[in-house]
């Protein structure tokens, strides 16, 4: 799985036409293959402005590519809402609590804690000492 966070950065007098492009946006990308989840949340500001953040899960690589195409640092965005924010970054990330269509990763794929994460005692059993 990939996650995709896109943080935008609106001033206050353009709010209204960032939020609107936003509701044309989602519907869109709810019909792209390979999304798995997608949320649109935001902070209001004490000057009227906003930090929007859109969370995107997609199930693999090549459904972010046809999604974004071959430059994933640039968002894509329906007309109005790229215009309308000062500041756009987009960042990405590899899942690793892998859960697939309400399937748990399997016990022997389950990360073991290595010795860093142990107790002093632990990590010199560890270290054959």
């Amino acid at each position: 799985m990939i996650v995709r966070v896109l943080t935008a950065q609106v001033r206050a007098g353009r709010v209204g036409q960032f939020n609107a492009a936003m509701r044309r946006q989602l519907p869109l990308m709810r019909e792209q293959p390979g999304l798995v989840y997608l949320k649109l949340a935001r902070r209001l500001e004490a000057d009227g402005g906003e930090e929007v953040v859109l969370f995107e899960e997609w199930r693999d690589p090549d459904s972010v590519y046809a999604w974004v195409g071959d430059d994933l640092s640039k968002p894509r965005l329906v007309t109005g809402a790229k215009e309308s924010a000062d500041r756009i970054i987009v960042t990405h990330y590899e899942a690793l609590d892998i859960e697939f269509e309400g399937h748990p990763m399997p016990r022997d794929s389950e990360p073991t804690p290595d010795a860093s994460e142990s107790s002093p005692s632990e990590a010199s059993t560890e270290r054959g000492h």
